[in-house]
């Protein structure tokens, strides 16, 4: 059962406020599925979530490596998947995608619709939808 716990619309000015609504979700929720169409924003929030955590290095969406390590300012890992092409569930486990989950560490999830059915873990789903400049995010804990 989902339960909304922040939601904002306007341009790229209230990514700041979000991402801090979100730092603080993932205290209790490390995971978070980044939901959205094609060109919604995803990156771009995870861009400024990890550049928030201490990430200096550029971030990229994985779509090809599946799974990108950042590291933040305590030197921690910092987990960033895109599940876009992955087909089938089982694909997950040949990437130890389970055992990044089971970590506790950040990990943000583009694209989860795939495993979102069966997913059991305590999370986070950040909802983005678009027209023109204007977004309008919804974040929900499950």
């Amino acid at each position: 059962m989902s339960a909304p716990v922040y939601s904002c619309s306007g341009d790229l000015s209230v990514i700041p406020e979000l991402v801090s609504q979100v730092i603080s979700a993932m205290e209790k929720r490390p995971v978070l599925f980044l939901k959205g169409n094609l060109g919604a924003g995803k990156t771009t929030f995870s861009q400024a979530l990890l550049a928030a955590l201490g990430v200096g290095e550029q971030v990229t969406s994985p779509t090809f490596n599946i799974v990108n390590t950042y590291f933040d300012a305590a030197n921690k890992a910092v987990y960033h998947f895109d599940l876009y092409r992955i087909k089938h569930p089982a694909e997950l486990d040949d990437i130890g995608f389970y055992e990044y989950i089971d970590s506790t560490r950040p990990c943000l999830i583009e694209w989860p619709e795939i495993i979102e059915a069966d997913f059991q873990e305590p999370h986070l789903l950040l909802e983005i939808s678009h027209q023109d400049t204007t977004r309008h995010y919804t974040l929900s804990e499950y």
